[in-house]
This record gives structure tokens, C-alpha cells and sequence, in this order.
């Protein structure tokens, strides 16, 4: 019971403002994304983030994470317009977020036309939302693609 109120008085506490921050991050992910800007891309990623994209190894670190984007926006992802939803946000702590989200990636030619979901662990660092974490998944195709 004391654990549960001391719960309930933590997550009261919490920035009010979080929510609109932590999508504010996600925003600013699709828009640098939308421009093939891979070191946009990683600055909204801690220097010790790690993700886990389909069929690739895992990446760790902000600039590792900024090297796998300027890859891919050279080669598989160029000219990929994406789209991102945040499906749900989470705040576990005031500092600490997960967020699922889910996306698309469709390009004409070559043809690309995907659809995948992503969890990502955030953390408010020096006043920043930061992932820290992020594995995305790709989903089977919809039904008429």
C-alpha cells in the first residue's frame, strides 16, 4: 500500500508537459528522417542509446546510430518517405517513458511499401527527451499491397 501511494505521488509529480515533449521528440525524428538528415536522426538519441532495426545488427551509440542512417539514407531508405504514429506513451517514472509507436515506409522506385511497429525507451536528460533504446519490428503487409 505505501509503495503504491509512493507511486501514485511520483507519477503526480511528473512534468505535465511530458507528453507533449515526448512527441515533440518523435516529430522531430520523422522531420530530420523526412530530409535524409542522419545526424538529426541521432541527436535525439542519448551518446549511449542502442536500437535494433529489422534484419540488421544492433547499433549502439550516438555515433554509430548517425554512421547506420547516413548508410541507409545512401542506400536502402533513399528516397523512403516515412510516416510515424505515436500509438501509446507511457510515463514509468518522471524521467523515464516508453512509447510504442507504429509506422509506414513507401517508396515508388525501387518499390518500397512497409509497415513495421517500434518500442522506444526515453529519458529526460538535462532537460531533453533522449531515446535511449529503440527496436523496430516490421509487420506483415495489408491486405490489397
Amino acid at each position: 500500500m505505501i509503495l503504491a501511494l509512493g507511486l501514485a505521488l511520483l507519477l503526480a509529480s511528473a512534468d505535465p508537459g511530458a507528453d507533449d515533449a515526448i512527441r515533440a521528440h518523435f516529430a522531430g525524428f520523422a522531420e530530420a528522417f523526412a530530409r535524409g538528415d542522419a545526424q538529426g536522426v541521432a541527436a535525439g538519441y542519448a551518446e549511449d542509446a542502442d536500437i535494433v532495426r529489422p534484419n540488421q545488427p544492433p547499433v549502439v551509440g550516438r555515433a554509430a546510430i548517425q554512421a547506420f542512417y547516413e548508410q541507409m539514407f545512401a542506400g536502402p531508405l533513399k528516397g523512403v518517405a516515412k510516416t510515424t504514429h505515436v500509438d501509446r506513451l507511457r510515463l514509468i517514472t518522471p524521467t523515464v517513458a516508453v512509447v510504442d509507436s507504429s509506422y509506414t515506409l513507401d517508396r515508388d522506385e525501387p518499390a518500397l511499401h512497409a509497415r513495421g511497429a517500434s518500442l522506444s525507451v526515453l529519458e529526460l536528460r538535462e532537460g531533453r527527451w533522449l531515446a535511449v533504446l529503440s527496436r523496430s519490428y516490421r509487420l506483415p503487409p495489408e491486405a490489397g499491397r
